[in-house]
Order: C-alpha cells, then sequence, then structure tokens
C-alpha cells in the first residue's frame, strides 16, 4: 500500500510536469485536489470571517449585465459589464456603491474602442482599455490620453508595477504560439509563454472569466483545459509552474487537435466525453488560492486551497450560517467568483438571491432573533430592507479565514 500510494502520488506531478514543460524549479509545485473534500453544500462558517455587502447603485445610465472584471483602486471600484459577453462598458463607483462615471465610447476614433476586452490600471493611475489591435489610454477621470498599435488583440490585461502591461493573447497560433507579450508605455513589446502548438490552439477554443490575475509579487496565469497555474515574476524574467488541479474523477481526458479545427470541431469532440472539469477563474491570496470551475452540463464549483495547511475543499452551493441563515448562494456558471481585491475574494449576486433569504428568514425568525439581527449585522438589514430585484448586482467582499 505504501508504495502504491507513492507511485500515485509521482503520477500526478509527472502528468503536470510533462503537460506544460514547465520552466524553473517543479519542486515549488502545490496540488490543489479537487475532490478531497468535496460537499455539494459548504457553510459560510467553514472558511468565511466576514461579508461585507455593496449594493451598487442603480440608474438608467449604469445597468449592469455580466461583470468580468472588478478592480478596486483609490477608493473606486471600477467594473467592466457586459451583455451576453458582448459590448463591454467601464463603470466606476465609489467605495459606498454610488455611481461617479463611465467609459462607453463605442467606435473606431480617438478615445473610441471597437471591443472592449479587458482592462487594468496601472500605478500611475492609467486606465488602460485592451481594445482591438490597441490599447487605449485614459486618465483616472476617464479623458482619453492616447492608444497604442499592436499587430494582436488581447483577451485579458493586468499591469505590472514599472507600469508595463501583461497581455493575453487572441488567438496565440498567429504568434508562433505564444500566449503572453509584455507591452511598454511606448508600445514596445516581447511576446513570451510558450507552450506548444497543442497549448495555444486550446487557447483559441475558449474565453475565460480570469486566465491571468495579479499580486504584488507574481502574475498568475492558467490557459485553458490545461491542469497548472504558472506564477510569472513582474519582470517576466521567471515563469514556473505553482499550483497544479488534480480533477480526479473529473480531469479532462488528452484529446488530439489538429491546427485546421475550429471551435465546433472541438466542441463535439467535447460532446463525446462523458464530463470534465475545467477552471475559468483563479485567484491568489496570501494565505489561500481559489477555483472557479464549470463541468460539461456547465455547473459552477468553488475550490479553495489553504497554503498553510494544504487542505482543499471544493462545493456547488454556499450556506449561509452565519448572517440570512439557511439562505443558498448557488454558484453557476454565469456567477463564479472571478475577482479579488488583495486578500478579499469580491463576488457579485443578484439581488434577488438576498431577497429571497432575506424573506424565509424572516419568516423562519421570532421577533427576538429578528431584533437581534437588525442589531448586530445593522449593513445587512440596511441592504436586505432596501433593494429591489431589478437593482444592479451586489457585490459581497468576502475575507477568508484559516481552514
Amino acid at each position: 500500500m505504501k508504495y502504491f500510494l507513492i507511485f500515485i502520488a509521482l503520477l500526478t506531478v509527472v502528468s503536470c510536469r510533462d503537460e506544460n514543460n514547465s520552466e524553473g524549479n517543479n519542486d515549488r509545485i502545490k496540488t490543489i485536489r479537487f475532490f478531497d473534500n468535496y460537499s455539494e453544500k459548504m457553510p459560510f462558517s467553514f472558511f468565511i470571517d466576514t461579508i461585507e455587502l455593496l449594493p451598487l447603485e442603480t440608474t438608467k445610465d449604469n445597468l449592469i449585465g455580466e461583470i468580468t472584471r472588478i478592480i478596486f483602486h483609490d477608493k473606486k471600484y471600477y467594473i467592466r459589464s457586459t451583455n451576453g459577453m458582448q459590448n463591454g462598458k467601464l463603470f466606476v463607483f465609489d467605495e459606498t456603491g454610488k455611481f461617479i462615471r463611465r467609459i462607453n465610447e463605442q467606435g473606431s476614433g480617438p478615445g473610441e474602442y471597437i471591443e472592449f476586452n479587458d482592462f487594468t490600471i496601472t500605478d500611475d493611475n492609467l486606465i488602460v482599455v485592451a481594445d482591438y489591435h490597441r490599447l487605449l489610454y485614459f486618465d483616472s477621470e476617464g479623458r482619453f490620453l492616447n492608444s497604442i498599435k499592436m499587430d494582436y488583440s488581447a483577451a485579458e490585461i493586468v499591469s505590472s508595477p514599472n507600469n508595463e502591461i501583461i497581455a493575453y493573447l487572441v488567438l496565440p497560433t498567429l504568434f508562433q504560439n505564444h500566449q503572453l507579450a509584455k507591452i511598454d508605455k511606448e508600445g514596445k513589446h516581447e511576446l513570451f509563454f510558450n507552450r506548444g502548438e497543442v497549448a495555444a490552439i486550446k487557447c483559441n477554443l475558449l474565453r475565460a472569466w480570469l486566465s491571468i490575475m495579479s499580486t504584488s509579487d507574481y502574475h498568475y496565469f492558467k490557459y485553458p483545459y490545461g491542469d497548472t497555474i504558472f506564477s510569472i515574476s513582474q519582470d517576466s524574467k521567471k515563469i514556473f509552474p505553482s499550483y497544479c488541479i488534480d480533477y480526479g474523477k473529473k480531469k479532462l481526458s488528452n484529446i488530439k487537435i489538429s491546427p485546421d479545427e475550429d471551435v465546433s470541431t472541438w466542441l463535439n469532440k467535447l460532446k463525446k466525453i462523458d464530463d470534465y472539469l475545467e477552471t475559468t477563474s483563479i485567484g491568489v491570496g496570501e494565505n489561500f488560492t481559489y477555483l472557479g470551475s464549470t463541468d460539461k452540463t456547465y455547473n459552477g464549483y468553488l475550490t479553495l486551497y489553504s497554503h498553510h495547511t494544504k487542505k482543499s475543499f471544493s462545493t456547488r452551493k454556499l450556506v449561509d450560517d452565519m448572517y440570512l441563515q439557511g439562505n443558498i448562494i448557488p454558484i453557476t456558471a454565469k456567477r463564479i467568483p472571478h475577482n479579488m481585491d488583495g486578500n478579499d475574494i469580491i463576488w457579485e449576486i443578484d439581488p434577488q438571491i438576498l431577497l429571497e433569504g432575506y424573506t424565509q428568514f424572516v419568516a423562519k425568525s421570532s421577533k427576538e432573533k429578528l431584533e437581534e439581527f437588525k442589531k448586530k449585522y445593522p449593513e445587512w438589514y440596511r441592504v436586505c430592507t432596501s433593494i429591489k430585484e431589478d437593482d444592479n448586482p451586489i457585490l459581497l467582499r468576502i475575507k477568508i479565514k484559516e481552514f
């Protein structure tokens, strides 16, 4: 039995090494085992310290659809919103959720964008928008400054401390299979991160919620249908695998891919597989790493991995046993946590989830318990008694405790 367990552990590490032809010291790899502590429902209290609610002001000028990226910067929330993943707009709210402005200049002229794919904010307080074959620079008030032309389009972008932009490329097969590029303010660029043709083709076939994110020390990147999260130094000189994701029984088997295959061909191959998991968002904090994943039928999953205890758990539904006791928040393909601010997870939810939870909580609670809730959680009481079903999403700022 001892030798069998050692053999299984070696297989896990080798599979990550072989697939990705990783650079750097492979001894750094940590394994996130998806089904080690899987539960269909997980209580808040298992991993949550506190949750702050932030309702976003709703006006006719700032109706929000799907939220793709949230950046909290200089006491403001910058939010990219789309309708059906199209027609991106950038909304700005203050730290209380009050609407300030939006950047919505669609077109082909100066300061206008054709495709608002993503945005980031640099250390010198410039807003950078990833457009079709361009980066657009705006000041903190949303005034257009200048643009940089590129030979490629970026699906996602993040900023480095030296105000360089790291871009995750659309169609990397057109650029010698490089998936990432580093771009300075003058437009000089350098392609990097080449994991071969198969990995590049996979990037052509899927757009994730969040493939690349940054901390003060590293950028973290996972390309579609892979099982490894890579660390990239801020100067992009060092690249090494940090996390191997062990999907267990739902690991996606190797599918042969040819360069001439399109999305429909790939999807037909996926349909023939019984089930599989794909991670579509990643986040790395000081004490934990989280994954947002979907399976073949687009069920959503949240996985958290503790850097200290090396434990991981996964779930499809979160049960509130702290605030609106008994309320269930489902994790869906469209509502997977995919934003962070420092060590806080920022997760948007539909107001209806809170309204239904509050209604059920009131129906089951005595007057004494309701009064206790009002005094103990005044902000939750205020939000739950003032929001409407058709309001903008509510932001949850989630602080994670040790687990």
